[in-house]
């Protein structure tokens, strides 16, 4: 066959090809804004700011631009001059970033680690919107300013199963324009990039906000310090403030890893080197445990002595071949969500841990989909229906990061729709492998002190049960002498309510186990505390801002040193209240004046009753003092407090009202309020166990303070009788008693 005709030419393709790029690449709105964010860091910006304004008008394009709804991300890192605008921004799939991770230029100016390489995260862009005016101006060197129509690209309207191809245009005939501006028309600051994006796609839900929200804290995580022992280094020159209309977006709501990290019950951190060998230390709070082992995962011999099967390994052994995917540490924390222990988590901690798995780190900055929730990427939940569910940590029940880097990982690439990491010759199947395995060992542990901490609840329960059960082996000797068969029969009836009774008991005293050390106090001045100290950190954060602009005044100081001061203060305050409360403290027994002891839990609650609750303390002769621990009077007060703030609340009473009635000759204190009362049907049973009609009560509190005030020979009582009360809602009395002899 001969050759009549031979000639080349490029692809050309059509414009709508950006479309595609841009739209379904990126198949997340609030990933697209993290991409951007992200080239914010690799161009060194110390602060981003994220805005979204207009936002009730999506849709309106047809009103002045100043008025429609847009997404502005500024930043103040080194910016673009003209020649990085025509000849890398407006390259898709630039090697600029590539060459340098290449030739070993890993690291920015400011010595940060370069995150981006493929050069297409600029299309998330157009993955919020149709239309963008972009400002850059780098440093000594003009403003420019870059416009792009996405719809220009794609005309609206048109249908590619109706219409002719060559009515679209190719790429290579849609421009873009730019202009050079001077003076800057936008940006005042030495250098940066303000985008502006506007004919915005999708509409933002609140949901959509705190999600976001959520996203931008874990781009940068908290610094672990377990991670820093192993030689994790941490970002901490890389500010994102997010703006909702003006306003800065905050949520004090959100749990953090603070939270997890301190509250553990189970931890494992470490490292697997290349050869797959794990060097760990682990620690359980339930019982109290460590340990510190290296562990080679590929010696047989070394699994065995540690009584360690894993199932995580079999790939390995299945392909025959050593793990290639690099070295990587970890800090995993885990909780025992099917037994709680509710002095450590609370229902928005459970909520966080579930919403929170394992995330993935590089080089500090977060690599997405890696912990988010319902990303089961290790697919335990899987292996748990595939193998024993035991052999496996619950998907729910664990959380934590992975470090990698660039350098030990090079293997380990993003996906370039920033969805995952792509498993480049099965390097990402060695490293989920090797992450199970170490899953497996931690698995392996808990277990052991699941088991030891049932034996110890056991044991206790066993010794609190020994006298009963002798009495009732010494009743059931008896009953084998008796003939009588009315007498036998019910001697049986009451041997299986006895074993009823047993059982109920044993599940109550579990129940009780659990809730054991749970502190209201502790958990309401923690909530406080933190509040407080985040207003803190806040002020100083602004002030800091100021000085670094060299403007601020010396009123202005002072001001916020007063602030300070004032918010160290209460917090000291309330630490030095639930300080008697521990168990170390109660050992101390001296004569408590009642007064004071009400007069600090006063205080104590300051927030919910200055303003809203008037109170006062009355003394019929004079004070009344109690040779007891200062711990227990203070319990009893606030648990009593708390009870009527509560009901007072409820109650919509518009003049709340607060009273205590001290009376020495008598040794008693009511403390009364004017809110819904106690019904009478209920008075017998609100100082008993698990009775609560609070919405979300766990029915201890009144419970608590009876079993306490048994401890000093005193008692407390509903005042039932209109002449013995003092104001017509809930009046408790409590009368001490004097000391046995």
């Amino acid at each position: 066959m001969a050759i009549i005709q031979q000639d080349s030419m490029p692809f050309r393709p059509y414009a709508r090809l950006m479309n595609i790029i841009g739209d379904q690449l990126i198949t997340d709105k609030k990933v697209a804004v993290i991409e951007i964010i992200k080239n914010s860091y690799d161009a060194d910006a110390k602060s981003v700011k994220v805005r979204f304004i207009n936002m009730q008008n999506v849709n309106y394009n047809d009103l002045p631009i100043e008025d429609q709804a847009y997404i502005e991300i500024e930043d103040n890192g080194v910016g673009m001059s003209l020649d990085i605008i025509q000849n890398v921004w407006l390259r898709p799939a630039t090697p600029n970033k590539l060459d340098k991770k290449k030739n070993k230029q890993l690291r920015t100016p400011l010595g940060r680690i370069i995150q981006g390489e493929k050069g297409i995260g600029r299309f998330a862009i157009h993955k919020l919107g149709e239309k963008i005016h972009l400002y850059t101006k780098a440093e000594n060197e003009n403003e420019i300013k870059l416009e792009m129509n996405f719809s220009e690209f794609n005309p609206e309207n048109s249908n590619l199963f109706n219409q002719r191809a060559t009515e679209y245009k190719l790429l290579e005939d849609v421009s873009n324009n730019w202009y050079v501006n001077d003076p800057p028309e936008v940006i005042t600051s030495k250098s940066g990039t303000i985008i502006r994006i506007y004919n915005l796609r999708e509409q933002w839900t609140e949901r959509d906000f705190e999600e976001l929200y959520k996203n931008i804290q874990r781009l940068i995580p908290p610094v672990d310090d377990n991670a820093k022992n192993l030689g994790v280094s941490f970002i901490s020159d890389f500010n994102v403030d997010l703006y909702k209309e003006g306003k800065l977006y905050t949520r004090e709501d959100v749990m953090t890893f603070k939270d997890v990290i301190e509250r553990a019950q189970f931890t494992m951190i470490g490292k697997v080197d290349n050869d797959g060998v794990l060097d760990f230390k682990y620690k359980s709070t339930v019982p109290l445990r460590k340990i510190d082992k290296t562990i080679d995962l590929f010696d047989q011999n070394d699994l065995d002595n540690n009584n360690y099967s894993l199932v995580g390994l079999k790939w390995f052994i299945d392909n025959g071949r050593k793990p290639k995917c690099g070295p990587f540490s970890f800090t995993f924390y885990a909780f025992d969500l099917k037994k709680p222990d509710k002095t450590i988590l609370n229902e928005d901690l459970k909520t966080f841990i579930k919403e929170n798995f394992v995330f993935v780190l590089r080089d500090g900055v977060r690599v997405y989909p890696y912990g988010e929730k319902g990303i089961d990427w290790l697919n335990l939940d899987k292996l748990r229906s595939t193998f024993r569910a035991g052999q496996f940590i619950s998907y729910n029940d664990l959380t934590g990061f992975i470090y990698i880097s660039q350098e030990n990982n090079p293997d380990l690439k993003d996906a370039s729709n920033r969805q995952g990491i792509v498993n480049n010759g099965g390097r990402f199947d060695d490293f989920t492998n090797l992450v199970t395995a170490v899953t497996e060992i931690f698995n392996t542990e808990i277990k052991i002190d699941k088991l030891k901490g049932e034996i110890q609840r056991k044991t206790l329960l066993n010794k609190s049960k020994s006298f009963l059960q002798d009495s009732f082996d010494q009743l059931q000797k008896s009953l084998t002498k008796i003939n009588d068969t009315k007498t036998l029969s019910l001697a049986n009836k009451f041997i299986d309510t006895y074993q009823k009774h047993l059982s109920v008991m044993e599940g109550r005293m579990e129940t009780v186990e659990d809730l054991a050390g749970l502190g209201m106090a502790v958990e309401k001045s923690s909530h406080d505390s933190l509040r407080l100290l985040s207003l803190m950190r806040q002020n100083i954060k602004d002030f800091r801002k100021k000085v670094e602009k060299n403007d601020y005044q010396q009123e202005e100081l002072l001001s916020i040193l007063s602030e300070l001061d004032e918010s160290a203060a209460i917090v000291y305050d309330d630490m030095q209240l639930i300080q008697p409360l521990f168990k170390i403290q109660r050992k101390t027994i001296k004569e408590i004046s009642i007064s004071d002891s009400i007069a600090k839990v006063i205080k104590y609650f300051r927030n919910d009753i200055d303003g809203k609750i008037s109170h006062d303390i009355k003394q019929s002769i004079g004070d009344l003092f109690i040779k007891t621990n200062a711990g227990l009077i203070l319990q009893v007060l606030i648990n009593l407090v708390d009870n009527s703030i509560y009901w007072l609340n409820k109650s919509g009473t518009p003049n709340k009202q607060l009273h205590f009635l001290i009376n020495s000759s008598e040794k008693t204190i009511i403390v009364a309020d004017n809110g819904s009362g106690i019904r009478e049907d209920i008075a017998p049973l609100v100082f008993e166990e698990f009775f609560s009609m609070k919405s979300n009560g766990r029915g201890l509190g009144l419970y608590i303070v009876r079993e306490l005030l048994l401890r000093i020979n005193a008692e407390i009582a509903v005042l039932e009788n209109p002449k013995d009360k003092i104001l017509s809602g809930a009046n408790f009395i409590i009368k001490f008693n004097e000391e046995d002899k």
